[in-house]
């Protein structure tokens, strides 16, 4: 081995440790930052596995011993909570369907066909944007209460087959990025506007309807304000209002916090699973 050859490969392995380094200082500075985030979550998990005498001993006992598994089956039993998962997925998946595919033939619409108005169409869309939707709530509350709508699930489905602005903003940008000879070549094959659109651009868009189908699961699954206002019955709530009245329950008439204390642990164990 020649002394440049030597040379060259000192300088690699130098930059290699050099590389290595730099990622291990940037992993170890993303673990401290994802501390505070991290540490509830576990301290959560901790607690809805822990015997009810652990939960406020001090110091505090991180790991639950012995490990109480019996009681996401006790929580579970505490309240309805089956019923209110099954609520939970209904309006979750329902809106989810009607979320992805609306937005993406309204995107469509917008990206890749041309009619007059199409680019005022699209800004007034995006201006929708700006409004909040406590400026609109006594309104449309109004109107779901004439159609006989409150106290169904109706108020929270219905309204996603509309299409969202932001994810139809989300899906144009990403159909503009596709090149425009694909469906010139579907066209000379014969192929028309909803074929183009269905065997062509759909396909085409799995990252970006992956991305709004877990925008909308969250939105839906984590949702508390809609099913606040529209559902008022008890067979109706989603997990989100189950836990609030579990919670409400423990601090009703005479709960109290001794109440609260001997009953925390279901209550996260109920966290956990929602």
């Amino acid at each position: 081995m020649t002394a440049k050859s030597m040379t060259t490969a000192s300088w690699g392995s130098a930059r290699q440790l050099r590389n290595a380094l730099q990622r291990g200082a940037v992993l170890l500075l993303l673990i401290l930052f994802s501390g505070p985030f991290i540490l509830p979550l576990f301290w959560l998990l901790s607690t809805a596995l822990k015997a009810p005498e652990q939960v406020y001993v001090y110091p505090p006992q991180w790991i639950p011993n012995p490990i109480r598994l019996e009681n996401f089956r006790e929580a579970w039993t505490a309240a309805p909570f089956g019923r209110y998962l099954v609520n939970t997925i209904i309006t979750t998946a329902l809106p989810l369907i009607g979320e992805v595919f609306v937005s993406a033939c309204v995107a469509y619409s917008f990206a890749r066909t041309r009619w007059p108005g199409r680019d005022l169409a699209f800004s007034l869309c995006v201006a929708t944007m700006l409004m909040p939707w406590v400026a609109t709530f006594i309104p449309v509350f109004l109107l779901f209460k004439t159609l006989g709508w409150v106290n169904t699930f109706l108020p929270l489905i219905v309204p996603s087959y509309f299409g969202i602005p932001f994810y139809i903003f989300l899906l144009r940008q990403f159909m503009l990025t596709l090149p425009h000879e694909l469906e010139d070549a579907a066209r000379m094959d014969g192929a028309n506007t909803f074929q183009i659109f269905g065997r062509i651009i759909l396909p085409l868009l799995g990252p970006s309807l992956a991305t709004v189908a877990i925008f909308s699961f969250m939105n839906h699954w984590n949702s508390f304000m809609g099913p606040m206002i529209y559902l008022h019955s008890q067979k109706l709530k989603t997990l989100s209002l189950g836990l609030a009245t579990f919670e409400s329950a423990m601090m009703g008439t005479g709960g109290s916090y001794a109440l609260v204390s001997s009953r925390l642990h279901l209550l996260m164990a109920a966290a956990v699973w929602s």
